[in-house]
């Protein structure tokens, strides 16, 4: 859980809430298909965006936050112009939302869909 503090008092934001807007934020990205998660099988889990927040991790000390991100990208995409984009799209997201200082974004990419 994350704060902002101004002279009126003090406002605690959820870390659920930060991946909400996260989720949000890459999904409006071209080239993204959805987030996805390895999971312990090996098999990649495909998130939706009803399931807003998974796929997603995040960490905060006293400099900022850092999102990691796991991703599953459009076959044909440049991945390093998409992840420039999420990189943008969610720092510029969050800050403007929440006016949390976001120090990272790690996009890491899961997988590639292809469709036959």
């Amino acid at each position: 859980m994350d704060q902002t503090k101004n002279n009126l008092g003090k406002i605690d934001i959820s870390t659920d809430v930060i991946a909400s807007i996260a989720s949000y934020a890459t999904s409006e990205c071209y080239g993204i298909v959805g987030l996805g998660k390895r999971g312990p099988d090996g098999l990649i889990e495909l998130f939706k965006n009803e399931q807003s927040g998974k796929g997603i991790k995040i960490t905060s000390d006293e400099d900022g936050m850092v999102i990691d991100l796991y991703i599953i990208v459009e076959y044909g995409v440049n991945i390093k112009t998409v992840a420039a984009n999420i990189i943008e799209k969610v720092k510029y997201t969050i800050e403007t939302f929440t006016g949390i200082k976001v120090k990272n974004v790690v996009v890491n990419v899961q997988s590639i869909k292809v469709d036959i």
